[in-house]
């Protein structure tokens, strides 16, 4: 059996993402503009407050969503735009998923997250559009 991959695990992540949205009668089809319908989701399930965990169930909770959607987010950056899925340990021994796209690292598992707990309105609709802004940005410094 071949060693499963970061990318193998937000791909499966985001297909769990496919089903819940889908189990709430939302359709996610890997375009740009369905990313605003993973801000309909979300704000089905947080609403207009911030869900800070207050239980460790809770915030395995809330990571749980956050890498579902956050790797759906991840796929649309990737069948859109290109880049990798990477993994880097952090010093404390913990590790952090990061997505790059043309030299640009992104966190969408976080921006998710903090979409969830701390931030009602992060959403996720632009986060195409903002990467293609940094991309030409980048380019026409060069």
């Amino acid at each position: 059996m071949a060693d499963v991959t970061i990318s193998d695990v937000m791909k499966a992540y985001a297909q769990d993402a496919e089903r819940h949205a889908a189990r709430q009668g939302t359709i996610l089809d890997y375009t740009e503009s369905s990313l605003e319908n993973v801000d309909l989701v979300l704000h089905s399930i947080a609403g207009d407050s911030p869900l800070p965990p207050k239980t460790a169930d809770d915030e395995e909770q809330l990571w749980t969503l956050a890498k579902m959607y956050g790797g759906y987010v991840g796929e649309v950056v990737l069948r859109n735009l290109g880049g990798a899925w990477e993994m880097h340990d952090n010093p404390d021994g913990s590790a952090r998923v990061i997505l790059r796209c043309q030299g640009v690292q992104m966190f969408p598992l976080e921006k998710v997250y903090k979409r969830l707990a701390e931030d009602p309105f992060s959403g996720v609709a632009g986060y195409c559009r903002a990467l293609r802004a940094i991309i030409a940005r980048q380019e026409s410094d060069q």
